[in-house]
């Protein structure tokens, strides 16, 4: 039996689907392993015979390797006992920076990021989430965790977080579906990824909101497709605008409360959607980002609820509701489209890590999701008077939409503003200012953009919103 290799040489590999040659591959990474410092200076290679073992390669490969790593001044042999790296590499004699210094040779410290400033959006509350809690489910779920669902688990996800997710949206959103139709994601992007695989054929185009989210139109000219833009009242979507034309294969629409706008879309035009979608045989993508934040009354109805021919996919997140690290979102599919969703996911393989998501099921099951909600959209609603408080000053400026769900509202720039700079300005200069907020009008594609500000307000305390927003004035009345 050859000798177990030392542990950086664990990491050495050959691809043989690669032009380079295997010595030459051998050669990059054993001179890379000794100039980052993980190989060290008289530290002992594996013999060219254990190594050519352990790689699959005959052993002339691994002594050639050897050859010009020796030739160069990496390494030194010695008879009798082998290879090991010299005591003054050359790269290093001469200065060169190994991959992690500067030109000083100061070791670099990956960046810090820093907290979202106010009053950026679509940041929760941070501070809400108990670390302790979300240590001990992630440390009892694991344990418990079968083996299998570590190598090869449903493609669809944990079974018990899809069981949990249903059980969630029966209560919160009266979506009455199985865990058979529930696939676990990666992120709201890559649940539209999917979906445009699944069920719409290569170079479709696909209607969106305008104005709408600029991450899903990015989604779809990466996937090759084109973007029908539909504009946004505030009843939603303008349904009967809707193109008649059949090449339009589906529409994506935030029909509980739209972004940016912060509207419903009615139940007329819902009726319409869906009736334009079964008419053309396609699909409407329903993205229910954040519909659980309603502070008066309950959050309204899917409209996958309303969807009697399955035309509806309906997306949902957690990373948004809960943290942006959590990296889990979810599909509903219509049950017709199970199977085409399988096969599409057997060729691309899912993206959703397997290790929070015995956590997440055992939060929403235990009930602590549900009472997190519940907490949020009283802190949330509270957070929003904080808010709205705050601007009352600023209303000859800019003029806060009255909401009643969500993480963010919109400040209508007054005709006084507009006087003095467009809202792509008073965003720059908010910036400069320390304030973070989104100018409304580059989310515009085709309709006559409408001029605002994006303010969130969910992750931020009173006294910061407070400051924030007494930061924003100052900067919109300077100059």
């Amino acid at each position: 039996m050859p000798a177990p290799l030392p542990s950086a040489m664990l990491t050495v590999a050959v691809d043989r689907a690669l032009p380079r040659p295997a010595f030459m591959q051998i050669y990059d990474q054993v001179r890379g392993l000794i100039l980052r410092g993980r190989l060290g200076a008289g530290n002992r290679l594996p013999s060219s015979r254990d190594l050519a073992f352990e790689l699959g390669v005959s052993r002339t490969t691994v002594v050639a390797a050897y050859d010009q790593l020796q030739s160069e001044g990496y390494l030194e042999q010695r008879r009798g006992s082998g290879a090991f790296v010299a005591d003054i590499v050359p790269d290093l004699l001469t200065g060169t920076a190994s991959p992690g210094a500067d030109q000083t040779g100061t070791p670099l410290r990956p960046e810090t990021p820093e907290r979202p400033r106010p009053l950026t959006h679509m940041v929760p509350d941070l501070d809400a989430i108990t670390r302790r809690e979300w240590g001990r489910l992630l440390q009892r779920g694991f344990q418990h965790l079968d083996p299998v669902h570590l190598e090869r688990g449903d493609v669809f996800g944990l079974p018990d977080l899809r069981l949990a997710i249903a059980a969630h949206l029966k209560a919160w959103r009266g979506l009455d579906v199985g865990p058979d139709r529930i696939i676990v994601t990666a992120s709201s992007a890559e649940s539209l990824r999917l979906v445009l695989a699944a069920l719409f054929p290569d170079s479709a185009t696909v209607a969106m909101e305008d104005p709408g989210y600029q991450d899903m139109r990015a989604v779809l000219t990466e996937a090759g497709m084109t973007a029908a833009h539909v504009a946004v009242d505030g009843d939603g979507l303008r349904a009967d605008l809707l193109p008649a034309d059949r090449s339009v294969r589906g529409v994506i629409v935030t029909p509980s409360r739209q972004f940016p706008l912060g509207v419903s879309m009615t139940l007329a035009r819902r009726l319409t959607l869906l009736q334009w979608a079964g008419a053309g045989d396609r699909f409407v993508i329903e993205d229910d980002f954040d519909s659980e934040y309603r502070y008066r009354g309950s959050p309204l109805e899917a409209l996958a609820n309303l969807d009697g021919d399955g035309r509806v996919v309906y997306l949902g997140s957690f990373s948004k509701v809960l943290f942006r690290a959590l990296r889990i979102s979810y599909l509903v599919v219509p049950a017709s489209t199970v199977a085409r969703f399988r096969e599409t996911l057997r060729l691309r393989s899912p993206t959703a890590s397997i290790v929070p998501q015995p956590a997440l099921a055992a939060f929403i099951d235990s009930g602590g999701f549900a009472t997190h909600l519940r907490r949020m959209r009283r802190l949330y609603g509270q957070r929003y008077q904080a808010l709205r408080s705050a601007m009352a000053p600023l209303s000859d400026l800019l003029v806060l939409q009255e909401i009643d769900s969500g993480m963010h509202a919109v400040a209508w720039a007054t005709p006084a503003l507009l006087e003095r700079m467009d809202d792509v300005t008073a965003a720059r200069r908010a910036a400069d200012a320390g304030v973070t907020v989104r100018a409304l009008s580059p989310f515009y594609v085709a309709a006559p953009p409408s001029q605002g500000l994006i303010l969130g307000f969910a992750g931020f305390s009173d006294a910061d919103i407070g400051t924030a927003v007494s930061r924003l004035g100052q900067a919109l009345r300077s100059h």
